[in-house]
């Protein structure tokens, strides 16, 4: 049976415009945005199944405990925990056909795209991989070509997804809403963003081929951070093998993915370790 990897983020989702419902503070609206998180993963789960695969569905907002696992329908296995060593990719392998990046945003500093930021907005202002700035999108992209698997169709605002099909041309969009600021959308009916991530997920399953497109940077690899503050920069050259580029940007050199992108969280948590609320 092919599996199908589905990374679900939160900001990305139909209806979804506010930090408030994104669970920076527990509250009413959160609660009523993860059940919306819940019903778009059924929609491709759904999908997926039709086309006769099971999906691996990834928790990739936040804490990572998002979705009740109760409320998910279908066949599929839930990766979920904020200890994942692959982050919101884990639960990929080489055995998986395909990945579907659902409720995804845009990276940092995108204009016009709801809640745009990359991993980590108090600490990280961009991130380039040889020299060539990316987002979440393609930090993960990169894990998944790193097993070989393709990148099938996205999900999320208008903005977003036409930022994704320059860095994946051959892939099934999604849109769920049309962004008029950083925390406000046009947005569709859920029956119609279901129905459309429903169709849309069985189509590329059947046609891996025709959608899919391998995202994987060849090595020599170097990921280059450019941080929001000096503090930040300097406690990541704690880290051996890390160069300073100039006073806000660490940069790190490697031939395998995998290693970079774990170090990637391990420097993200250095980062906030020096952040100042206050001070930024």
């Amino acid at each position: 049976m092919k599996k199908i990897f589905v990374t679900v983020d939160l900001e990305g989702i139909g209806g979804i415009v506010s930090t408030r419902q994104a669970g920076i503070v527990e509250n009413a609206l959160y609660h009523e945005a993860r059940l919306l998180m819940v019903e778009e993963a059924n929609a491709v789960i759904e999908g997926i199944n039709q086309a006769g695969a099971l999906a691996i569905v990834g928790d990739s907002h936040g804490n990572q405990l998002n979705m009740p696992i109760e409320r998910l329908k279908g066949d599929f296995l839930l990766c979920c925990g904020d200890d994942k060593a692959l982050s919101m990719m884990d639960g990929i392998d080489e055995t998986c056909s395909g990945v579907i990046f659902l409720g995804y945003h845009a990276r940092f500093g995108t204009p016009m795209s709801v809640m745009d930021h990359t991993y980590s907005p108090s600490t990280l202002r961009e991130l380039r991989i040889n020299g060539i700035p990316v987002g979440e999108a393609e930090i993960n992209a990169e894990v998944a070509g790193y097993y070989g698997v393709p990148v099938l169709m996205a999900s999320g605002d208008s903005t977003t997804m036409a930022q994704f099909k320059k860095s994946f041309p051959t892939i099934e969009t999604v849109e769920v809403k049309r962004s008029t600021g950083r925390f406000s959308a046009i947005c569709l009916p859920v029956d119609t963003v279901r129905e459309r991530l429903r169709e849309a997920a069985e189509k590329v399953t059947e046609n891996i081929e025709q959608y899919g497109f391998l995202y994987k940077t060849e090595a020599p690899i170097t990921m280059e951070y450019v941080w929001n503050t000096a503090a930040m920069a300097e406690i990541c050259m704690f880290v051996p093998g890390v160069f300073r580029v100039d006073e806000r940007t660490t940069a790190y050199v490697c031939d395998d993915y995998i290693q970079a992108f774990k170090l990637f969280a391990v420097f993200r948590r250095l980062a906030r370790s020096v952040a100042d609320k206050d001070y930024l």
